[in-house]
């Protein structure tokens, strides 16, 4: 008798694959991936407060957030010998945004195998989206502690950590632009931003950014990525 391989694609293969870590396809570690993979959104919005505990990421999500912290700073402090406490913090924040777990995330097809209310998805938001890898971040460490945990977030972030100075500064060009707009104009930038192109799972927004008599255009794959993006473009302009 042959034994059939087993060729259809799970969410323990995209995590395997994207974050290095094996968890096994039943009992307690199948499980954790499940609860992990599994947004808030997916239950029925009648669900009692017990049921969101007991089907949901919510707890994980929670516990994430702070290993992730931990992971980052560790990382920040061993790569960057000759930066300063406060530029590791403003790098660590970057890192750990939002913004950034999405896009890290989106590197590899996970997103794809985890169970979203369908409402979430045109496109998915980024919350939703560092939702889902902070979750996955903790059910890791749970299934395998902290050095199968440090191993996901280097496969996670670890390109962008060496890229936390340039990240950094795109991050911050909002601000800074805001800054510069009141100090030179008194006003406040404008920004319009509307959505020119791509998927539902990468979409791609145009954004142009006006004050005084110039404007910056740029693009992002998001509303918020294409501001700081056209931001940033400004400020090349007037520096």
């Amino acid at each position: 008798m042959y034994k059939l391989e087993r060729t259809r694609r799970t969410i323990t293969d995209a995590v395997r694959e994207g974050l290095q870590h094996a968890f096994a396809e039943d009992g307690h570690s199948a499980e954790l991936l499940k609860l992990a993979s599994t947004h808030a959104s997916y239950i029925d919005a009648q669900a009692t407060k017990a049921e969101r505990i007991a089907k949901t990421n919510e707890r994980l999500e929670f516990l994430g957030d702070s290993l992730l912290d931990a992971a980052i700073a560790e990382m920040l402090y061993d790569n960057f010998d000759d930066v300063d406490e406060g530029t590791l913090s403003r790098y660590k924040s970057r890192l750990v945004s939002r913004e950034m777990l999405a896009r890290a995330i989106e590197q590899f097809d996970i997103l794809a195998y985890c169970r979203i209310g369908e409402k979430m998805d045109d496109p998915m938001p980024d919350s939703v989206k560092a939702n889902i890898a902070e979750s996955l971040l903790a059910a890791v460490y749970k299934d395998a502690g902290w050095e199968a945990l440090q191993k996901a977030v280097r496969a996670l972030l670890g390109p962008f950590v060496e890229q936390a100075e340039s990240l950094t500064a795109t991050f911050d060009a909002k601000g800074k632009l805001q800054e510069y707009a009141l100090q030179t104009f008194k006003v406040l930038p404008k920004y319009k931003s509307q959505r020119t192109g791509g998927t539902d799972h990468s979409p791609v927004f145009s954004c142009t950014v006006t004050l005084g008599e110039q404007e910056a255009t740029a693009e992002g794959s998001s509303r918020r990525r294409s501001e700081s993006a056209a931001a940033a473009a400004y400020l090349t302009l007037v520096e």
